[in-house]
C-alpha cells in the first residue's frame, strides 16, 4: 500500500526547514499532478527506504518524461545525455530521471524549452541573462569549453552564447540551484590562480579568501567564465555568470557577497536571477508562455493547494 505524500516517513529526517518543504512539495507534485509513485533509495547498511521527491523506476521506465516540465525538454534532456558521454562527460541519468529536488531536471526544463524557440528565448536572456545582446548563438545544458581551460573538465549547468550589436560574442555561465547548497569541497590549483590574477576580473592577491566553502564554487564557476575569455573560446570577448536559485537561497546570497568583495566590477561579472522573478517575467510576455510560467510554480515554487501542509519558515523547529 502507497503511503500519501505528506507521510513522514516519506521524509528526511535531517533536512533543513527550507529542504523539506521543497521535498514536501515535491512529493505532492508527484501524487497528485503527475499520479505517480514515490521510489526506494539505499541508505548505507540499512537496506532501502522510501522517499516522496523520488520517482519510482517502473515509473521513469513507462514514462521518461515525468521529471521534466514539457517533451521538448525531455526529448532534449535524453539527446544532451547522449551528447555529453560521448564526449567524454557525465551526466547522472538516474538522477536527472528520477530525482524530483536535483536541480538538473529544472535547468533542462527552463533551457531545453527556451532553446526550441526560433530565437532561442532572445527576450528572456535579454530581461534576465544578457542586456545588450541581439541574438542567442549557443544555448546548452551541461556544457563544457572544448578545450580544458582550467584543467578539471569543469563546465557549467547552462551556457548561453549571445551576439551583440557590435559584433563581439558574450557567454553567460549559468548555475542552478534549487535546494542544493554550494559544493563545500574545497577546490583549488595552479591554474585557478593564475587565471585569479591574470584575468582581469579579480583584484590583486585576493584568491585566498574565496577557497572557503561558501564562495569556492562560485569563484571556480567565475574563474570558468573569465578563462574561456582568455582562451578566445568560440570566438567569445566576455563572460559573466549568473546563479539562479530561489529567492530565498541564502547559500546563493552568501557566495555572491563573498565574492563581489573580490571582483574589480562584481555588477558587471556576476549576478542572481530568482526563479521568482524568472517566472513573474514569463507571466508578463517573456519566454515560452503563462501556461509554462504556470506549471513551472506550481511544480518548483509554491502550489497554492498544499498551504496548509507546509513548514512555517520561521517557526523554531519541524516536525516530519
Amino acid at each position: 500500500m502507497q503511503l500519501s505524500w505528506s507521510d513522514p516517513r516519506l521524509s528526511v529526517a535531517s533536512d533543513s526547514r527550507r529542504t523539506a518543504r521543497y521535498r514536501l512539495l515535491q512529493s505532492w507534485y508527484r501524487e497528485q499532478v503527475l499520479k505517480a509513485e514515490y521510489g526506494e533509495y539505499c541508505v548505507t547498511n540499512s537496506g532501502t527506504r522510501p522517499l516522496g521527491s523520488l520517482l519510482a523506476l517502473d515509473d521513469v521506465i513507462r514514462r521518461p518524461e515525468l521529471n521534466f516540465l514539457t517533451d521538448t525538454a525531455a526529448q532534449y534532456a535524453r539527446e544532451r545525455a547522449e551528447i555529453v558521454h560521448a564526449s567524454g562527460g557525465t551526466i547522472d541519468k538516474a538522477r536527472l530521471a528520477r530525482n524530483m529536488l536535483s536541480s538538473l531536471p529544472m535547468t533542462f526544463s527552463i533551457f531545453g524549452e527556451l532553446r526550441a524557440r526560433h530565437d532561442r528565448g532572445l527576450d528572456v536572456v535579454r530581461a534576465f541573462l544578457d542586456p545588450q545582446a541581439v541574438a542567442v548563438e549557443v544555448m546548452e545544458c551541461a556544457w563544457r569549453p572544448a578545450v580544458d581551460v582550467l584543467g578539471d573538465r569543469s563546465g557549467f549547468d547552462a551556457a548561453v552564447v549571445t551576439l551583440r550589436a557590435d559584433g563581439t560574442r558574450h557567454l553567460v555561465g549559468i548555475e542552478v540551484k534549487y535546494t542544493e547548497q554550494f559544493n563545500r569541497t574545497i577546490y583549488n590549483s595552479d591554474a585557478y590562480r593564475q587565471v585569479h590574477e591574470t584575468c582581469g576580473w579579480f583584484k590583486p592577491s585576493t584568491a585566498r579568501p574565496l577557497l572557503g566553502p561558501s564562495t569556492n564554487q562560485l569563484w571556480r564557476t567565475s574563474l570558468l567564465a573569465a578563462a574561456c575569455v582568455q582562451n578566445n573560446v568560440m570566438g567569445i570577448s566576455s563572460a559573466s555568470v549568473v546563479v539562479m536559485c530561489l529567492a530565498e537561497d541564502p547559500d546563493a546570497a552568501r557566495a555572491l557577497v563573498g565574492l563581489s568583495v573580490a571582483l574589480q566590477e562584481p555588477a558587471e561579472h556576476c549576478g542572481i536571477v530568482s526563479l521568482e522573478a524568472f517566472v513573474a517575467g514569463v507571466r508578463e510576455g517573456l519566454g515560452p508562455d503563462e501556461e509554462w510560467a504556470d506549471a513551472f510554480a506550481t511544480r518548483y515554487l509554491d502550489p497554492p493547494a498544499i498551504h496548509a501542509e507546509l513548514p512555517d519558515e520561521d517557526s523554531e523547529s519541524l516536525e516530519l
